[in-house]
């Protein structure tokens, strides 16, 4: 469940990282020669506009604080999924089907018919009276 801060000074900030973001990315375009520099300045103002706007009024910002966190929530949501979904069949299936092929059964799941139980004795590996 997404909770949003409903304080003015949320709301400032992410109008500030938000414009200086956007700006960083018309940057990196204009040094790669894709947008003119006069765009880039527009930009600059425009972000500076917002920002003091943002400063000045911050109530008029609200809805595009919830709108933007809610949005970046819903992403993270997906791409979260996406990379446990490779982090998976990329790392942990070859891995389990490795481990397998080479007859490892590292839970002891597999039952032998000689074994009367399959209970296992802790190992106490320090005194626990001195744990403090």
């Amino acid at each position: 469940m997404l909770r949003l801060k409903e304080k003015p000074l949320e709301w400032v900030k992410f109008t500030a990282v938000i414009g200086l973001a956007l700006n960083g990315v018309l940057y990196l375009l204009w040094r790669n020669k894709l947008v003119s520099e006069r765009v880039c300045w527009v930009a600059v103002g425009l972000a500076l506009a917002f920002i003091a706007t943002a400063m000045i009024r911050p109530h008029w910002f609200r809805g595009f604080y919830r709108g933007g966190m809610t949005f970046s929530f819903h992403i993270g949501q997906v791409i979260g999924k996406v990379i446990l979904i490779f982090f998976f069949l990329i790392i942990v299936t070859p891995m389990g089907l490795l481990l397998r092929l080479m007859g490892k059964d590292l839970l002891q799941l597999k039952r032998t018919p000689q074994k009367t139980t399959y209970w296992q004795k802790a190992r106490n590996q320090r005194n626990f009276d001195q744990m403090f």
